[in-house]
């Protein structure tokens, strides 16, 4: 079965998109293609995609990928969608695999190119005062990888209640006595809450803590789904159900709904018990850009260092080594500095 890679109208080659200038460009003839003129041809491309794919299903062969500007034989791992030819390099969608309950509904389009990813996660580093020197390689960092993650985007509705005790405390001095009052009231609160835009991994491999790490991305940006959206870029294809996040986000927004239903009370003290029963769950499948770096660790090769960043926002993640050295030193310079400060003032004081 072939890959779709989106073909320059002029020249033939392929196209990747651009995050900078959001649009489709060419690198051999440099042409240029907006959304409008694109993605007419990237659904038919992606209608004609899987509808061979539902021929293969249907007849129980294996379905083997090829390279469509080459004709190499693609390997993939399962859940991926979108990678480069081996060979040739050329960008390959593999839209097959994004049958009809696999699609996305929407995807957030990287507005950070790989030049200012690189710059930006340098910045960071070197902002960090205790990385060891020269631990990253600026070359070593140009090997990141754009990729396009699957996540749902749920927005839900609940009822919660919250039932305990609320307590007043007021004193009295009458002179000879001071008395101190407390009336205790039984609180019962309940109400309907609506929460929107939780953000769930949809792949399984996927760090959550990574994933969670470069929030919040900018949503109200999201186009409807186009495979060439991916052109260019790598992309994985969830194996994850909305339905089985349910009880996860259930318990998420249970500590949110406890500080909603208590507010305002007019009580000097509060107590008492939160229960939340999901109502509604309504849940997008959304594709959303990161920048991924995973970096050798010279004295752990069997642990490196990964890290993300928000393909929109530049917001990045990831554990920095520490140069223990550097630590001690500055640590050592701080008491040095403040031990003088102190005799100084005692000189004078004293």
């Amino acid at each position: 079965m072939a890959g779709v890679t989106y073909k320059c109208p002029s020249c033939g080659a392929y196209l990747t998109f651009d995050p900078d200038s959001q649009e489709w460009k060419c690198p051999f003839c440099k042409s240029a293609y907006q959304e409008k003129d694109l993605l007419g041809k990237a659904d038919a491309y992606q209608a004609q995609a899987e509808q061979e794919q539902a021929q293969q299903q249907a007849s129980g062969s294996q379905v083997i990928y090829h390279c469509p500007s080459c004709g190499s034989e693609i390997m993939t791992d399962e859940t991926t969608v979108a990678t480069n030819c081996y060979y040739c390099h050329s960008p390959v969608v593999l839209q097959g695999k994004l049958t009809s309950d696999m699609k996305p509904e929407l995807v957030l389009p990287f507005t950070i190119s790989k030049e200012k990813a690189v710059e930006s996660f340098m910045s960071w580093v070197r902002a960090k005062r205790f990385v060891p020197n020269g631990f990253f390689n600026e070359a070593q960092v140009k090997t990141m990888s754009g990729v396009y993650y699957p996540h749902f985007v749920s927005k839900c509705t609940v009822d919660g209640k919250f039932s305990g005790e609320g307590t007043n405390t007021s004193v009295a001095d009458t002179g000879k006595y001071i008395i101190t009052s407390t009336r205790h009231y039984r609180v019962r609160r309940e109400g309907t809450i609506t929460f929107q835009s939780i953000m769930r991994p949809a792949l399984s491999k996927q760090n959550r803590q990574l994933a969670d790490g470069i929030h919040p991305f900018p949503l109200n940006e999201a186009k409807p789904f186009s495979g060439a959206y991916l052109s260019g870029f790598l992309a994985e294809r969830r194996d994850i159900d909305a339905d089985s996040l349910r009880d996860d986000i259930e318990s998420e927004v249970e500590q949110y709904a406890e500080p909603l239903l208590t507010a305002g009370m007019a009580y000097d003290s509060h107590h008492g018990d939160t229960s939340v029963k999901l109502k509604q769950l309504n849940s997008q499948y959304v594709m959303l850009p990161t920048w991924v770096l995973t970096y050798p660790n010279k004295h752990d090769k069997e642990n490196p260092f990964y890290y993300a960043m928000n393909g929109c926002t530049g917001e990045v993640c990831g554990k920095l080594p520490i140069n223990k050295g550097k630590l001690w030193g500055y640590g050592a310079a701080f008491g040095a500095a403040f031990f003088v400060l102190l005799c100084v003032l005692c000189y004078f004081v004293f």
